[in-house]
């Protein structure tokens, strides 16, 4: 779709010899948007159907991805789930720990709450980004083209079906590709 949209690109701008700037948004948040609910459900239910394997080639379970809509959201569930996991380590230990082990817990505890903290700022700009793609120089673009070029060169955002193209598509390239096959279920 981009490689379609930039060789369209290419012969209107090209054949016209005018240097000038064109932006041609290949994206979805206008129409046809995927939302991030919808490609963590796609993931999840690819996952769950095809599932990666660990190194002794037993399927790894996946679980729903749990979203937050703020960095609050997302900083609450992190001292609840630390809080958790460590009353339920120190209950699975049998014998109580002692000061030491204690003091050295916390602070493992405590550098990973705070590496975690850490690496959801630096992705905060975007997973909480509130821009929007505008994609109309595009759609102006296809207009230009004649009905058989449309066909070849289709590029429509609006045709895009995200769970057919994340789920057959997109994920199964990155195994392939990125991947290399690694962890495949058999």
């Amino acid at each position: 779709m981009v490689a379609n949209a930039t060789l369209a690109a290419i012969a209107k701008h090209g054949v016209t010899g005018k240097a000038g700037s064109n932006v041609y948004q290949i994206a979805s948040s206008v129409v046809n948007p995927l939302v991030i609910q919808d490609l963590a459900s796609f993931m999840y239910h690819h996952f769950k159907v095809a599932p990666y394997t660990n190194s002794k080639g037993r399927p790894i379970e996946v679980s729903a991805m749990k979203l937050f809509s703020s960095m609050e959201d997302f900083s609450n569930h992190l001292l609840g789930e630390v809080a958790h996991r460590r009353s339920g380590l120190v209950a699975a230990m049998a014998t109580p720990p002692n000061g030491k082990l204690t003091q050295k817990l916390d602070s493992i505890w405590r550098k990973s709450m705070e590496q975690s903290k850490y690496l959801a700022s630096i992705y905060q700009p975007y997973t909480f980004y509130g821009g929007r793609f505008d994609n109309s120089n595009t759609k102006r673009l296809m207009e230009c083209l004649s009905e058989e070029e449309r066909e070849e060169f289709g590029f429509e955002v609006e045709n895009i079906d995200w769970k057919d193209y994340i789920s057959n598509v997109h994920i199964p390239g990155l195994r392939k590709h990125v991947m290399k096959g690694r962890g495949m279920y058999s």
